[in-house]
C-alpha cells in the first residue's frame, strides 16, 4: 500500500500542481503550463505532457462546505487520466489541510459510500483501480457528492460537489487521453 502512494504522487504531483497554478498565473509561466480542454459551470479540464506522455485531469470545487475547521487551503476533488504503457484514472480528494495518515475519508455519491484510505498530506485516494473505476461510474450517474475528513487537528470538514455536468468533462478527458 505504501508503494501505491509514492507511485501515485511521483505521477500525480504534476496534476496538483497544475490545479494550484491555476491561481497563480506567474508561477505557471515558468512551469508546465496545462493546456485547456473543457469548462462549465461546475468542472474544469486540462491536459498537459509529462515525460513524453500526455496527462488529462478535471476538477472541481465545492458548491459549498461545513465543518468545524478555522481556516484551511482550497479543497477539490480531481479525476486524472494518464497515458503511458496503458491508460489508466484515477480519483482524489484535497481538503486543504493534512489528514491522519489512518483516517479514512468519506466520500458519499448519492447515498453511496466510498473510503479513500490512502492519505498522504492534504490528499486521499481508494486502495485500487476498481475502486477509482467505481467512484468515477458512480459520479458519471450522481448528482451530488460528499466529502468529510479528518484533519491532524481532529476538526472536520464537508465539502459538497455538484456532478452537474460532470459527464460532459470526463468525456472531454477521455477524449483527450484514451
Amino acid at each position: 500500500m505504501t508503494g501505491r502512494i509514492s507511485a501515485w504522487m511521483a505521477l500525480l504531483l504534476p496534476a496538483f500542481l497544475c490545479a494550484s497554478l491555476l491561481a497563480d498565473p506567474q508561477w505557471a509561466a515558468a512551469q508546465v503550463k496545462p493546456e485547456p480542454l473543457a469548462a462549465n459551470e461546475n468542472w474544469k479540464a486540462h491536459s498537459f505532457v509529462r515525460d513524453g506522455n500526455k496527462v488529462c485531469y478535471m476538477h472541481a470545487k465545492p458548491a459549498n462546505s461545513k465543518g468545524n475547521f478555522k481556516r484551511r487551503g482550497s479543497p477539490n476533488v480531481m479525476v486524472t487520466r494518464r497515458q503511458g504503457g496503458r491508460t489508466t484514472e484515477e480519483v482524489s480528494v484535497t481538503s486543504g489541510y493534512p489528514y491522519p495518515e489512518d483516517k479514512p475519508v468519506k466520500v458519499t455519491i448519492d447515498g453511496r459510500n466510498f473510503s479513500f484510505d490512502l492519505t498522504h498530506d492534504e490528499h486521499a485516494w481508494v486502495n485500487d483501480e476498481e475502486g477509482d473505476a467505481a467512484i468515477v461510474k458512480a459520479m458519471i450517474r450522481g448528482r451530488e457528492m460528499k466529502v468529510r475528513g479528518v484533519s491532524l487537528k481532529n476538526t472536520y470538514s464537508e465539502d459538497a460537489y455538484s456532478l452537474i455536468g460532470f459527464t460532459k468533462i470526463h468525456d472531454a478527458i477521455v477524449r483527450a487521453c484514451p
